[in-house]
């Protein structure tokens, strides 16, 4: 039986693909979950909200509010 006469060289190790800093992950996860958390909130609000403009001459726009629900 022959025998190696060199010990093997090892290949370079390369980083493990899935090694994540937990966070950096929660900061960013949290961050976007706010950002659309508020965007949502803004959207809902904006659909309560109808601006229109009134006159041609007016500079600022009429904004109402539109009737809420069903009353109680």
């Amino acid at each position: 039986m022959a025998t190696p006469t060199q010990t093997p060289t090892k290949a370079p190790e390369e980083p493990d693909p899935f090694y994540y800093d937990y966070n950096t992950v929660q900061t960013v996860g949290m961050t976007l979950a706010t950002i659309l958390f508020l965007l949502g909130i803004l959207i809902v609000i904006s659909k309560k909200v109808k601006c229109r403009k009134a006159d041609s001459r007016s500079e600022s726009p009429t904004c109402k509010s539109s009737p809420g629900g069903g009353g109680v």
